[in-house]
């Protein structure tokens, strides 16, 4: 008499079942909101309208999630017990990074910065925190389940960069980003004092080094 597959199932197959389910679902969107970032920005022209939809698709996300599972934020990074770790290893690499995008600003040209970077200074920080959030906590995080350490770090910068196409001087510049911060989240998995980083290192790399000013851009976007 053949084996009923069901009486075999125990609560934990369930689990790994239920956890590889959310495993796709979160690769599928992340991967989802990078591709519809090429496209709503330089095909479609819509971007504000994209960012605003992927923004409420994924706030809506994070609250079912947090309310099905305490434990949810503290595991992608949002938490404060290893934040004076990781904000010392985010100061060592920022300090040194930001130092040479300010030198470099400054020998191009793109230096003294318009007063819309200080603006700039306060917002993109929680920009950077959103990025990172969708870079470690579900690209990185859930790759790490399926590939090799190595390969998780090349394919998510790979895949970070590519989100940033056609722009070339960004995905050039967004590759070793995108490998450092997941170096880093493996090490200090904090998206608090990464996503700080991020915005204080991106500031300085748009202004100074791209000679760009996002405000102006941003502003351009919105219907007047």
């Amino acid at each position: 008499m053949a084996a009923n597959p069901a009486r075999g199932r125990t609560g934990y197959d369930t689990e790994v079942e239920k956890l590889g389910r959310r495993r796709a679902l979160e690769l599928a969107l992340v991967i989802g909101c990078g591709v519809g970032n090429v496209v709503f920005e330089d095909l479609l022209h819509a971007k504000t309208a994209f960012v605003i939809v992927a923004a409420t698709v994924w706030l809506g996300y994070v609250l079912w999630r947090q309310r099905s599972d305490r434990a949810a934020l503290h595991d992608w990074g949002l938490r404060r017990d290893n934040l004076a770790a990781a904000g010392k290893a985010a100061i060592a690499v920022t300090v040194p990074l930001g130092a040479c995008a300010v030198a470099y600003g400054f020998a191009a040209g793109h230096f003294p910065p318009p007063r819309g970077f200080w603006l700039i200074v306060l917002l993109y920080p929680a920009w950077g925190i959103a990025q990172q959030f969708l870079l470690n906590a579900m690209l990185a995080k859930n790759l790490d389940a399926i590939l090799p350490g190595w390969a998780v770090v090349l394919a998510s910068a790979a895949l970070f960069a590519a989100s940033h196409a056609p722009d070339l001087p960004v995905v050039a510049l967004t590759v070793p980003a995108g490998a450092l911060w997941v170096l880093m989240f493996r090490r200090w998995p904090n998206l608090w004092a990464l996503g700080i980083a991020h915005g204080i290192l991106g500031t300085l790399v748009f202004y100074g080094v791209l000679g760009r000013d996002p405000l102006a851009l941003l502003l351009g976007r919105i219907p007047g």
